[in-house]
């Protein structure tokens, strides 16, 4: 299906785009570009997420989380779908910013960081509900869908699609949590429901796509799967043996964040190749993630409940 969808005069077009903007490029500008990318990346989820979930507000820190969650589910099954290939693939001759080869793996379409970054600043712009808010929301937005574009690693079509279905995936989790109610239990339901479409989305890579082309498409799945069956058991957990209290004094915020960070990122880095030596299979990377979530959502917020005699809550 790919082959012939490249071939059209159409992506023709988008690939006579993305050498117009490579013509642009600058040594200064790669690095701006690099750098803008970052807002769209894991990491930057990561950081915000888990300090709105440890520190702003818990009861929407769940939804955010699960907004990603399920964004990254609805990009990993249209990348599974269309299999379309990464610009360079499509023409062989066209070159990248080889920094950004390494963050660009599977699937073109649609744009992974371009859709996350709409969720990621779209959804704390409607949290917020300012007009400064919406405006570096859509300035964060539009720098992430134009560095994927200027870096060479996705077309204006995979950047075009990902704005759409990132402000449909915020639209339909605002009605559901809407609905059911923010917390850990909705949470629980709902992070259940996405491990287990993962786990469809795993037999669905493993019946059609082709062997060569599997790895990476296994890998992204086990990681979802591993995240969604992580803060679904710790959600489970820290609501009904923890249930700690966001609010705490300026100082102990900082160590709140600082640590839990280091401890959260610490396990990214020392799992990745702990587990490798039992073995190389995806799994492996499912369960690093699943480790990853329980901890942040249900281990280290154990913390909390001795750093809240030290500092008191916020402003007191």
């Amino acid at each position: 299906m790919s082959q012939a969808i490249t071939q059209s005069g159409f992506f023709a077009w988008l690939m006579e785009m993305l050498r117009s903007i490579a013509g642009v490029r600058t040594p200064f500008l790669d690095s701006a570009m690099s750098a803008s990318t970052w807002f769209g990346e894991e990491m930057a989820f990561i950081v915000i997420g888990l300090i709105i979930f440890w520190c702003v507000d818990k009861r929407f820190g769940y939804r955010f989380l699960f907004m990603y969650m399920a964004g990254t589910f609805v990009n990993q099954l249209l990348k599974a779908i269309f299999m379309i290939p990464r610009p360079w693939d499509i023409d062989p001759k066209f070159e990248i910013v080889e920094s950004a080869r390494e963050g660009a793996s599977g699937w073109s379409f649609p744009s992974g960081h371009t859709q996350s970054a709409v969720i990621m600043y779209g959804a704390l712009a409607h949290r917020v509900k300012k007009g400064w808010a919406y405006i570096a929301a859509a300035v964060l937005i539009a720098l992430v869908g134009f560095s994927r574009m200027y870096l060479g690693v996705h077309t204006l079509l995979d950047v075009g699609v990902s704005l759409v279905t990132g402000l449909l995936v915020i639209a339909l989790c605002t009605a559901i949590f809407n609905r059911i109610g923010d917390g850990a239990k909705p949470f629980a339901v709902a992070s259940g429901i996405v491990a287990a479409l993962c786990l469809g989305l795993i037999i669905f890579i493993l019946t059609v796509t082709k062997q060569g082309a599997q790895a990476g498409q296994l890998k992204d799945a086990s990681v979802l799967f591993g995240t969604a069956f992580g803060l679904f058991a710790g959600s489970i957990v820290e609501r009904r043996f923890i249930d700690f209290d966001t609010k705490a004094r300026w100082w102990v915020q900082i160590i709140k964040v600082v640590l839990g960070l280091a401890i959260v990122l610490g396990l990214r880095m020392a799992l990745k190749p702990a587990l490798a030596l039992i073995s190389d299979s995806p799994l492996m990377d499912g369960a690093r993630y699943f480790l990853m979530s329980f901890v942040a959502i249900a281990v280290y917020p154990i913390l909390f409940k001795v750093l809240a005699p030290l500092g008191g809550r916020r402003g007191a």
